[in-house]
């Protein structure tokens, strides 16, 4: 195993390919089958456990059966032909991902109006405002809370999130300015990127399309219920009607999410299992032990026994993920570079479909569950206008959408948006300055007693 770094750094310098490129292959493919297997058990058992108690909810106990379905014909029988075998799974992990992405329309959406409920909240309570605090005080609190670590990756974590928080009081134009300055950032950056950033920013501000809102109907009449609310004269008995419909929506939006991971995490190792197989060497004992959880936890599924005892058998696997990972990690830059200069070489010694696979592989243990596999590893690199252009299209799609937007809910989606962007501050001077400018042109004074009570909370969770 430690061999395979090494192995990597031979076949970069073109030494002895004709053994090192089968040695790789059979090295890597063989450590992500054990992998694949090990994850896929636990992965499939907490799946599976968590499903038994969805006697409800039929459209995804569909998904579980569908899932269980391709475990017998795809892992359970290892003889299956492989070819077939990715299709149907990477067909049905599509299917997932669209699920997934109204899901996540729905979070997204969800967090807005849970933003503007938490600020009429405080319309209706006896609390008086500690101006002092607001006025002198918070601020100092807020750069403290910001500066405190020394890794910048936290601190602007910390300014994201407080950003998300803060009274927008800004003007449109300004607004629109941070966000083609947020693309500028995108200058030289692949198609995908620009891409993906575009699609994290309009769905952060509820541009993104519903379709498939339906699919999830008690959730989805909650959902125009918080649309056509009118804030702004909302009366007490209101809102706590449209609080409690919203906690219970985002309470089954993020049920749903959590199991649509895991749905996802077990589709992805099926297909890591799937395509590292043929190439793999000698099977060794955990992934037998991995194999027999698997169909163990599906009988007992099907058959409505309990299988809680299962769960000890994981013992066997303590460690053994971290192992693998450490040891592919030091070595899997190499499948990008044989495809990008050895395609030649590959394709003589019958090796390009198994390099082809492992990079498959690779970005379905990437950590990204919902990763597209038929994105290429190196993007294509637009001219600068196209980042600029996808800017002016997002703030063309805000601009429309804002004309006849609750302007509570309009300053959620900027909070959101702008939260959702790089920093775009240069230097402490302008944190503190924006800051400031957020809590004195905000004149709400419930606003003022939701966003004293937030940062608070925020602080003492840190």
């Amino acid at each position: 195993m430690k061999n395979l770094s090494y192995i990597a750094g031979e076949i970069t310098k073109g030494k002895n390919l004709a053994e090192n490129l089968l040695k790789y292959s059979n090295g890597m493919s063989s450590m992500y089958n054990g992998l694949g297997f090990i994850k896929m058990s636990m992965n499939y058992y907490t799946v599976l456990d968590i499903a038994r108690d969805l006697k409800d909810d039929s459209g995804l106990l569909q998904m579980i059966d569908k899932v269980n379905e391709l475990v017998e014909k795809y892992i359970v029988d290892d003889k299956s032909d492989d070819y077939a075998a990715f299709e149907e799974l990477n067909s049905f992990r599509e299917q997932i991902i669209e699920i997934m992405e109204v899901i996540t329309a729905y979070v997204d959406r969800l967090r807005i109006y849970e933003h503007v409920l938490n600020r009429v909240e405080y319309r209706f309570t006896e609390d008086k405002l500690d101006y002092d605090y607001y006025n002198t005080y918070m601020t100092n609190d807020i750069m403290h809370y910001i500066l405190s670590d020394k890794d910048n990756v936290v601190i602007n974590g910390k300014i994201s999130e407080m950003v998300g928080q803060l009274p927008v009081r800004m003007l449109k134009d300004r607004f629109y300015e941070h966000i083609r300055d947020a693309f500028t950032l995108y200058h030289g950056a692949g198609k995908g990127s620009i891409d993906d950033f575009f699609y994290t920013l309009s769905t952060s501000a509820m541009l993104s399309s519903e379709a498939g809102f339906d699919s999830f109907p008690d959730v989805y009449d909650i959902y125009k219920t918080l649309a056509a609310a009118d804030y702004k004269n909302i009366d007490k008995d209101e809102f706590v009607r449209l609080k409690g419909a919203l906690d219970i929506a985002t309470e089954k939006m993020t049920d749903y999410a959590d199991v649509y991971v895991l749905l996802a995490q077990v589709v992805n190792d099926a297909l890591t299992v799937v395509l590292t197989r043929a190439n793999t060497l000698d099977r060794i004992e955990e992934i037998q032990i991995a194999k027999n959880v698997i169909e163990r936890t599906r009988q007992g599924y099907i058959s409505g026994d309990r299988f809680e005892d299962i769960s000890e058998e994981f013992s066997v696997f303590e460690g053994k993920q971290e192992r693998i990972l450490q040891v592919v990690s030091s070595g899997d830059y190499a499948v990008e570079y044989c495809l990008g200069n050895f395609t030649d070489e590959l394709e003589n010694q019958g090796l390009l479909s198994a390099y082809n696979s492992l990079s498959k592989t690779l970005k379905l243990q990437s950590g990204s569950d919902f990763v597209k596999l038929d994105n290429p590893v190196f993007d294509d690199i637009p001219d600068d206008s196209y980042a600029d252009n996808t800017a002016e299209k997002l703030i063309i799609e805000l601009d429309e959408s804002f004309k006849n937007m609750d302007v509570m809910v309009k300053r959620a989606v900027m909070a959101a948006v702008l939260s959702s962007l790089p920093v775009f501050f240069n230097n402490t001077e302008e944190i503190q300055g924006y800051i400031n400018n957020s809590l004195m042109q905000c004149n709400d004074e419930a606003e003022q007693k939701a966003v004293v009570e937030l940062v608070k909370m925020m602080i003492s969770d840190n």
